[in-house]
């Protein structure tokens, strides 16, 4: 009796672990049996390169150096494995010196997959024009009088002046001291005749010419009318700057 029960015991165990139903099975949906996805950690050092390229890009000057400092780089994340390309643009102000910020979009085969923060100082330095003497009010700017010197433009007036060709000719409107970085507003035009001036008032028709001398009431520049007084009929007119000792009037 009992050897008939040992082996009744035996044979339900074997049916037990040969049963497809109720034996252990590794499924084609078992989590196992699926591979984990990969990933690439995109390196600090290709951002801090896209930030380089987007300022000497946009700067457009080959003759300024760009020095950046304290560049944080926020939300680098690992990303899929991929084709990995990148799009930036620039977050806020539009200036590219001082404090700049970039959003770069990070995209795995074309797919945006992240963005990431590049937030930086940047200090620009470029040829700026200076006063290579004092300058006195009412002094005709030279060449010799100015020289070009690397300063860093981060910290100065955007109407700083980098091409002296603007000034040259022109007159100072106040005293400027040696070494002072240009700006254009200091300098105007210089006048060729000023109040006071005798001047030749000129006048022709055809082969009709007629001239009487002039007497300069207010400062006057190359190419523009200036108020004269005729010294032979006392009367005042308008006529248009020629050169420093003649005006010319309509016959």
């Amino acid at each position: 009796m009992n050897k008939n029960i040992c082996n009744i015991f035996t044979f339900l165990c074997i049916l037990w672990f040969c049963s497809p139903s109720m034996g252990a099975t590794v499924g084609k949906n078992d989590p196992q049996n699926i591979s984990p996805q990969r990933f690439q950690t995109i390196p600090e050092t290709k951002f801090r390169e896209i930030f380089q390229k987007y300022l000497s890009r946009n700067l457009n000057n080959q003759a300024c150096d760009v020095a950046i400092s304290r560049l944080k780089i926020t939300g680098n994340v690992p990303v899929p494995m991929g084709t990995v390309s990148f799009q930036q643009y620039q977050k806020g102000k539009r200036r590219l010196e001082g404090y700049i910020s970039l959003i770069v979009v990070v995209k795995i085969n074309n797919v945006v997959k992240n963005k990431v923060k590049l937030s930086g100082w940047v200090d620009i330095f470029q040829p700026v024009v200076c006063a290579s003497r004092d300058l006195k009010r009412g002094e005709k700017i030279e060449k010799d009088d100015l020289y070009f010197v690397k300063r860093n433009i981060s910290h100065m007036s955007s109407k700083i002046l980098t091409d002296m060709n603007k000034i040259i000719g022109l007159m100072a409107k106040h005293n400027v001291k040696k070494d002072t970085s240009i700006k254009e507003w200091m300098f105007e035009k210089c006048p060729i005749v000023d109040k006071g001036d005798i001047v030749t008032i000129i006048a022709e028709s055809g082969d009709i010419k007629v001239t009487a001398p002039g007497k300069v009431l207010m400062k006057g520049y190359a190419g523009e009318l200036v108020k004269v007084q005729n010294l032979m009929s006392k009367k005042e007119i308008y006529a248009k700057i020629v050169n420093g000792s003649m005006v010319a009037v309509d016959f």
